[in-house]
């Protein structure tokens, strides 16, 4: 045998030594890119190989990046170099398939493995739960067991993770048990008691937990979650408390998200401000996933003012939080403050995403801002987000509730794939339009085109189609097709449209069968269009049972007496009428007072009745003298039936030619050219003389008048409204 000198072995063995240490120092380190990087350059510079310790480490790596394509390649190395029989290669080869989602390839390994151990049986066994693949993994677990191989926690803990199905839950949870590991091993009873709550047993979960030695963070966390999910939130802050007298474990900030979460739900404020000041004394309000739900649990207990707080005092402000503060207060009536807070966003380095986007249109919608909505979809398409459904959806619903339902029908034919949420959004929009001929023929299309499963949502804006259009057979029809058909079981928005439908309709008995037959606690929301339809009516007797129920039900709502006083009034009840006024004051409670706005070159005019506070007041109300002169010689008659009887008829026209969306036109016929469409938003439904009104003016002026109050959308054009007088 030729001598070979030492120095000249070490030569050789050294490079590999000196590439495994850096390899294992930069997988343990989570830099799996440089791991693979520092085995390309040992094969590009030396030519030397990995051997039993390289490959498992490349492989951990290929896992952690789901580098199918690089696991593939040193697969092939392995077979080169003849590592295929190793069982710690083999194992880790089998591992990344896994990870990477390539259970066939997984299988094959396994079934080539010549010699396996218990890691073998337990990563194929976890392989097939990853991919939900259950009763694959319990066949393994089977075979293993009969093969002789011991099953330990490890074994378990991915099936019983995997297990949606309560037979077999159960099954698996009394095979531990006989073996004695439940108790001994935290990482198995965690998955246990986190199986029951998916499941949504929580009594169940919360023995495991109570006959556990030792909890971990993630125990607690698991029941409290649990109890969070179910809607049990005081006793997961019981458990909470309990967890921080013990001082057993330290918090983390998945704890704390679940706490948050509890508040929400519970919407308790003061609890809210207690866990607030926890997450400050423990020092978690820097990470931006826990400020950022600290703000949505402000914005969702009501007090958007501590949600501000919470947004300023974040100096590295990321874009969920951007966002989250953007929709809080569009959710609570500030759209102007949304778009202001969306113009400063844009002057940072930050990009809006799609959830951005929407939360921003939807205070368009709410302001009824056309331009600065055209200024957004102009944004989107040179931002690449046109394409995305999340957007197209919220254009669609902004155009709708600025009265562009043309624009909204565009988008909608340029969404390529339409899910539920987007049919919805533009059968929503025909509804909000009075078009309930268009909103039903969308929805048969629906079914037709792209059969899906529909929710409450869709259901919803139907039954408001038919009750905006007097639909009332389609609308009846639907309601019970919902129930039977589809097994949506009715909710109060449902109800609430029903009633609507039907009281409008002049069905009052059917109207009252329907409230009857709901619970009482739901039932204050279903009474109010009743009433409003006894208005229209003038149905005095039903309108007073009516109002009775609503103030008993709810005695601070202001409405419910303005409602009847307009009854009365419109009967000629003046003493009624004026005791059910005064009776509203002697609680302290006010009318909201209307208003109505009009935007024209960007800019928002808002008028309140008799308003005189505007910069060209004099030329509005000369205009409006104007208008009405026109108007009188055109047929039209003031409908004064609605006034304070205490005024005489001529006082009466008088305060009616100053209500506020006449204001607004006045001031659209001055500030646009002839022939421009005109669009006024209002809070409140409006009169029937302003109704009059709008009719008449736009047969005079040849104008396009749009009007949102706050119950639907009205097209009048050449002397007509889209409702058909039906509101």
């Amino acid at each position: 045998m030729r001598h070979i000198p030492l120095n000249s072995i070490t030569s050789r063995k050294r490079p590999l030594y000196l590439f495994n240490l850096k390899i294992r120092t930069s997988t343990n380190n989570g830099d799996f890119a440089d791991t693979l990087k520092i085995y390309s350059s040992m094969l590009r510079d030396t030519r030397v190989h990995g051997n039993s310790f390289t490959f498992p480490l490349l492989f951990k790596a290929c896992a952690s990046l789901n580098s199918l394509q690089d696991g593939t390649k040193l697969h092939a190395h392995v077979l080169h170099l003849g590592f295929q029989q190793d069982i710690f290669v083999q194992t880790s080869l089998l591992d990344m398939y896994s990870k990477c989602s390539e259970l066939a390839s997984a299988r094959n390994v396994f079934d080539e493995m010549v010699m396996r151990n218990v890691v073998c049986w337990n990563t194929m066994i976890s392989a097939y739960c990853r991919c939900f693949r259950v009763m694959e993994a319990m066949t393994l677990l089977k075979e293993m067991w009969v093969i002789g191989f011991e099953l330990s926690a490890s074994t378990f803990v991915s099936v019983i993770a995997a297990c949606t199905n309560l037979r077999l839950g159960l099954s698996m949870h009394c095979c531990v048990f006989k073996l004695g590991l439940l108790h001994c091993e935290i990482p198995l009873a965690n998955s246990v008691v986190n199986m029951y709550v998916k499941l949504g047993l929580i009594g169940d979960a919360r023995s495991i937990f109570d006959t556990m030695d030792e909890r971990s963070i993630l125990s607690w966390t698991t029941i409290i979650g649990g109890y969070v999910s179910v809607g049990n939130v005081g006793e997961a802050f019981n458990l909470f408390n309990r967890m921080r007298q013990m001082g057993c474990v330290s918090q983390d900030m998945v704890l704390f998200v679940k706490i948050i979460s509890g508040c929400v739900e519970s919407g308790n404020l003061l609890l809210a401000s207690s866990v607030h000041s926890l997450v400050l004394k423990s020092g978690f309000l820097g990470e931006a996933s826990i400020c950022n739900s600290v703000l949505n649990m402000y914005s969702k207990c009501g007090d958007i003012v501590s949600a501000r707080r919470v947004f300023k005092m974040v100096d590295e402000k990321c874009i969920f939080l951007w966002t989250s503060m953007i929709a809080a207060n569009t959710q609570h009536g500030y759209p102007a403050e949304a778009l202001d807070l969306f113009k400063s966003l844009l002057r940072t380095d930050l990009k809006p995403n799609e959830a951005t986007i929407a939360s921003i249109l939807s205070a368009c919608a709410d302001l009824g801002s056309l331009s600065i909505g055209n200024e957004i979809e102009q944004y989107v398409k040179l931002n690449g987000l046109a394409s995305n459904q999340q957007v197209q959806t919220s254009l669609i619903h902004m155009y709708c509730k600025c009265g562009r339902i043309d624009k909204a029908e565009e988008v909608f034919a340029g969404v390529l794939h339409k899910d539920l949420a987007v049919w919805s959004s533009m059968i929503n929009g025909y509804a909000i339009h009075g078009m309930g001929n268009e909103a039903l023929k969308l929805f048969h299309r629906m079914q037709i085109t792209k059969p899906c499963s529909l929710d409450h949502v869709v259901f919803t804006s139907i039954l408001l189609a038919c009750s905006h259009s007097g639909l009332v057979e389609d609308g009846l029809k639907y309601f019970k097709s919902m129930k039977d058909d589809y097994g949506i079981e009715p909710g109060i928005e449902h109800y609430t449209c029903l009633v609507d439908l039907l009281g409008r309709a002049g069905h009052f008995d059917l109207a009252l069968k329907t409230i009857q037959e709901m619970a009482l606690q739901v039932q204050a929301q279903v009474w109010a269009p009743l009433l409003s339809s006894c208005r229209k009516h003038r149905n005095i007797e039903l309108g007073e049972y009516v109002a009775k129920k609503l103030l008993d039900l709810n005695p601070g709502n202001t409405s419910s007496y303005v409602l009847m006083a307009n009854i009365y009034t419109s009967a000629g009840k003046w003493k009624e009428a004026a005791k059910t006024r005064s009776m509203m004051r002697n609680k302290g409670l006010v009318k909201e007072p209307g208003w109505s706005q009009i935007e024209i070159n960007g800019s928002i005019h808002v008028f309140m009745a008799g308003d005189r506070s505007h910069h060209r007041s004099a030329g509005i109300y000369e205009k409006l003298n104007e208008l009405n002169t026109k108007l009188t010689e055109a047929g039209y008659v003031a409908e004064t039936d609605m006034v304070v009887h205490d005024l005489e008829n001529e006082e009466k026209e008088e305060s009616m030619k100053v209500h506020s969306e006449r204001l607004a036109v006045a001031w659209g016929l001055i500030g646009t050219e002839p022939g421009t469409t005109l669009t006024i938003i209002k809070n409140l439904q409006t009169c029937g003389d302003c109704h009059s009104f709008l009719k008449f003016t736009s047969k005079v002026t040849g104008r396009h008048l749009i009007v949102r109050d706050g119950q639907r959308f009205h097209h009048f054009q050449l002397g007509s409204c889209s409702c058909k007088d039906f509101w």
